[in-house]
């Protein structure tokens, strides 16, 4: 009988960097079975049949998608190994850091507790976001709950500023998935 592979779910917020997070599942599928939900937002930059095609799995992007048992949030809190949300914008960090749940991806993080799985953070913004006083104290009290944070790299923005905001690089946030879940770090042809 073959073992279950880990479960990590993406959550994929509005943020410009969302089309990255093909890359990292590319990172990730040899190791992980993958469930990606997205903001409204998110959808915006990236559809949901681009995840279904790389997952091989129904993309959530609702509340309101019908089930046959438990809301699908509860469900995949049940289920996952991992949570990932990536991009993270100040907003998904606002909304976790206060418990708001109005969407997918929010309710979705509300659902799973850091000291039962972890739950990560891949944060893209601007870099006056990213220094902004509210974004760092939520920050901060999401780190005092527990969660974890790839965070994010200098350089240029889409918004053609250059600073601290840019989503780390694809690898990177794989590498930091696959070591919460103590797997072996993915290993791809021509890549260290």
């Amino acid at each position: 009988m073959a073992k279950k592979r880990p479960l990590v779910v993406i959550g994929v917020t509005g943020s410009i960097a969302a089309f990255k997070i093909g890359n990292v599942l590319t990172h990730l599928r040899d190791h992980v079975d993958v469930v990606v939900a997205m903001t409204e937002a998110a959808q915006q930059f990236v559809g949901p049949q681009t995840f279904l095609a790389l997952t091989g799995n129904p993309v959530v992007t609702s509340l309101w998608e019908p089930t046959h048992t438990k809301p699908k949030h509860i469900d995949l809190a049940d289920e996952l190994d991992l949570l990932l949300v990536a991009p993270a914008t100040a907003n998904i960090l606002a909304k976790a850091a206060t418990g708001i749940c109005d969407d997918a991806v929010s309710t979705l993080l509300v659902s799973v507790l850091p000291q039962e799985r972890p739950v990560l953070f891949a944060p893209a913004m601007n870099t006056r976001m990213w220094q902004h006083p509210a974004t760092r104290a939520n920050c901060e009290t999401l780190i005092k709950r527990g969660y974890r944070f790839v965070d994010p790299e200098s350089g240029d923005l889409a918004c053609g500023w250059s600073g601290q905001g840019r989503l780390a690089e694809p690898q990177v946030i794989a590498k930091s998935v696959l070591k919460l879940l103590k797997l072996d770090a993915p290993r791809r042809r021509g890549v260290e």
